[in-house]
């Protein structure tokens, strides 16, 4: 009898990471795929019968009905994503009665980084109490411990940690560390069809990966935007913009005849695969761990310090093939 996956995902993200893991580790296994409605707008479907995609109601899973489901499918692992959130807590707390191992799939540069959170302890116990009352909401209960979201795998209840880089990790919480598979020609050509991905652009143009700033930061990045016109005039740049970005941060780009922005909501890892022979920027953007080989990597999140997101958190870059820049004279071809 063939063992089952159950793998909870939140962002399309998510869904490509799944999916990954699922055609590299589990063709072998039955894989149910859960993702939340109004998070993710596909409407997702799979011709292999090793996979099943299931949508979930957002806000309205993590309860024990939900639960008593996942005990009557009786996987072997539950993989999901995200801690910070009370009703993936209140599920992994009901599981981790059973048999079922709790997984946690990589999800963002997060587990490289370091926290010098300032008031420490009154935001784990502000989070843990939030998490206390969404639950009282829901009318559901689960002794959830203590929420420290500055500590990766902080919850008791997870059993392994599934990275890219394991061994460039702290594993403080002293947990199972597995690495995550390499991105396969089978599962990028899936990925390619399932986002119904499609190559519409010159793959050597520069390709920028946007990310969610708060308006401190716009001016910031739009300098490093001219300079990259001024540097590379003959050069067209992408701009694959973040899903969470707001509009106005965008339309700052409208009158650029050289940016061609890209507002969908298809993981950046496909395009970051796709691209030939150019460069590829981000902040610091998880979806620049896809190496592409003919390609050189950016990370710009040392141009920001000002304002306040890096004055309590170290970026960790666990690669080898990205190079964190101090100036913008450092990016060249």
């Amino acid at each position: 009898m063939k063992k089952t996956n159950v793998f909870l995902v939140r962002t399309q993200y998510h869904v490509l990471m799944s999916v990954n893991t699922i055609f590299n580790n589990y063709k072998d296994c039955n894989n149910i795929i859960y993702y939340l409605k109004g998070r993710i707008i596909n409407d997702f479907d799979s011709q292999e019968d090793f996979m099943v995609f299931k949508e979930l109601e957002r806000n309205k899973f993590g309860n024990i009905d939900f639960v008593n489901q996942l005990k009557e499918i009786n996987p072997e692992r539950f993989f999901f994503f995200q801690e910070n959130c009370s009703e993936t807590l209140f599920i992994i707390n009901k599981l981790a009665k059973t048999d079922i191992i709790i997984s946690l799939l990589q999800d963002g540069t997060k587990p490289y980084h370091h926290y010098r959170k300032k008031r420490l302890l009154y935001c784990i116990l502000r989070d843990t109490l939030n998490d206390y009352k969404e639950m009282f909401k829901r009318k559901q209960v689960a002794l959830i411990g203590f929420h420290n979201n500055y500590k990766y795998a902080f919850s008791k209840e997870v059993d392994e940690v599934w990275l890219n880089y394991p061994e460039k990790y702290n594993n403080r919480t002293r947990k199972k560390l597995l690495q995550l598979p390499y991105y396969s020609q089978e599962s990028i050509a899936f990925s390619n069809k399932l986002f119904q991905f499609k190559v519409d652009f010159d793959v050597e143009s520069i390709l920028y990966l946007g990310q969610a700033w708060k308006q401190i930061y716009w001016e910031r990045e739009k300098e490093i935007f001219d300079y990259l016109i001024k540097k590379f005039p003959n050069k067209k740049i992408i701009y694959k913009s973040h899903p969470n970005s707001e509009p106005g941060q965008l339309d700052l780009y409208n009158d650029y005849e050289n940016i061609m922005m890209i507002r969908n909501k298809i993981p950046a890892e496909l395009y970051v695969l796709t691209m030939k022979n150019t460069i590829i920027l981000s902040a610091a953007s998880t979806s620049m761990f896809a190496y592409n080989e003919t390609c050189k990597y950016y990370y710009t999140y040392k141009l920001y310090h000002f304002g306040n997101i890096f004055t309590q958190v170290d970026i960790g870059n666990p690669t080898d093939h990205i190079v964190n820049i101090d100036d913008l004279n450092e990016i060249d071809f």
